[in-house]
């Protein structure tokens, strides 16, 4: 955990905001779902689905993303963010695209304020790949880690640019590939290109590094990058072209590469010093299990093995659910355990180490209620799945309503570990 406080580290007031903003727009999303429960059981392809998946794409995901990667890249790298303005500025255009944005698709509208809404989200891929870029050539370390982070971003630029396009042909069509074919391509270079290297890149970092995990394989790691890149690049290629053996091919390289990172982070648990896991770290596990479920059926809907009939919108959805909630967002929720109250400690207690006796990162939250928040996510990302797959809104609900009370001591535990204030020392 010490790696983390290193002098490099950007000023809170760069980090803190993403994650401010981000848990709000979780807590959002959670009362969206018990409001309106029809939008997973139906089509991918309607209003409010779209909406909710940007708000956790943007508001939720990249935007908790954004704010660890401040803090993370330069202990990655080993370096000072080139500059921390441009966070600002990227943090405030993320912020005003991303609301944008999900209020267009909400009214279903995609001329001027989607538009506006995907400038602002360009410009803030813009700066904030500008800013990791400039910081990382000014670095000496060539890492694993460093290639699948600077590639996800490349990815990241392509996703937003690829959305654009996708608004623009909304309203005003010119090309010939259909709409779904595109959300396809888009969703996929996010969800693979941008979310899932980023995460291998910096789990493969922080892991071994939380569990005292030593001598592991990093070759599984490269492996890992090649097979998911050139799969991904056979996907959209592919799925443009509407070639389906390209699609297949790219999907199983990507499934190959996914396991191997999979295989990686097995091993690193088989060989870790620290027996028992914290809260966060059980937290991250159980994320990395949940991956299973889309990489199955990622399998299944290229395949023609299984004739999913009835069940493939279904199943479509609940594999976007289990990724965005089910995988990344319980897999944040863990790592925010990990780094937030670190963070936060240092900027209170920096330089009066050994001047008294000092809490510890994990006392600036409640454990106890940290523990009931995954106990009641759990089932309420279960009951999800199931609502959606029976088509019943009722079940939909109380998920939502699960959700939200795990969202809520979340956020609650989030504001305790901003707001914490110095204690007394005493010697």
């Amino acid at each position: 955990m010490q790696q983390l406080a290193s002098q490099n580290a950007p000023s809170p007031g760069v980090v803190v905001p993403h994650f401010i903003f981000g848990a709000v727009v979780w807590l959002c999303v959670t009362i969206l779902i018990i409001s309106f429960p029809g939008a997973f059981v139906q089509h991918y392809f309607n209003p409010r689905l779209l909406s909710i998946t940007h708000l956790l794409a943007l508001g939720w995901i990249t935007m908790i993303i954004f704010g660890a990667l401040y803090q993370l890249v330069p202990v990655i790298l080993e370096i000072k963010l080139f500059s921390e303005k441009l966070s600002v500025t990227s943090f405030v255009s993320l912020a005003i695209g991303c609301i944008l944005i999900s209020v267009s698709f909400w009214k279903f509208q995609f001329s001027g304020m989607m538009h506006a809404g995907a400038t602002f989200a360009v410009i803030a891929v813009s700066l904030f790949a500008v800013n990791i870029f400039a910081t990382a050539r000014n670095s000496a370390k060539k890492t694993i880690e460093r290639k699948f982070i600077l590639t996800s971003v490349v990815w990241l630029v392509f996703t937003v640019s690829a959305g654009m396009t996708l608004a623009i042909n909304l309203s005003s069509p010119f090309l010939e590939v259909s709409h779904l074919e595109l959300l396809k391509l888009h969703a996929h270079a996010g969800i693979v290109g941008w979310f899932m290297q980023l995460i291998i890149g910096v789990s493969s970092k922080l892991i071994p590094m939380f569990i005292v995990s030593h001598h592991l394989n990093e070759n599984k790691l490269r492996i890992s990058y090649y097979l998911i890149n050139i799969g991904l690049l056979s996907f959209i290629i592919s799925l443009f072209l509407e070639y389906t053996p390209g699609v297949l091919f790219g999907v199983i390289l990507v499934v190959a590469g996914i396991s191997f990172f999979l295989s990686f982070v097995y091993e690193a648990y088989k060989k870790r010093v620290k027996r028992n896991l914290d809260l966060g770290m059980k937290q991250s596990m159980i994320a990395f299990l949940m991956l299973l479920i889309p990489v199955l059926l990622s399998l299944v809907f290229v395949s023609e093995l299984w004739d999913t009939g009835k069940l493939t919108i279904p199943l479509a959805v609940a594999y976007g659910s289990t990724i965005f909630i089910g995988f990344i967002t319980s897999l944040i929720m863990g790592q925010t355990y990990k780094t937030l109250p670190f963070i936060i400690w240092l900027k209170v207690y920096r330089g009066k180490v050994g001047k008294g006796k000092l809490p510890f990162p994990k006392d600036l939250y409640s454990e106890k209620l940290a523990d009931f928040q995954l106990w009641t996510f759990i089932p309420g990302f279960a009951t999800l799945i199931v609502g959606i797959i029976l088509l019943n809104k009722i079940i939909v609900t109380i998920s939502g309503i699960l959700l939200l009370i795990s969202v809520s001591i979340y956020f609650f535990n989030l504001m305790k570990i901003i707001l914490h204030k110095p204690i007394t020392l005493h010697e």
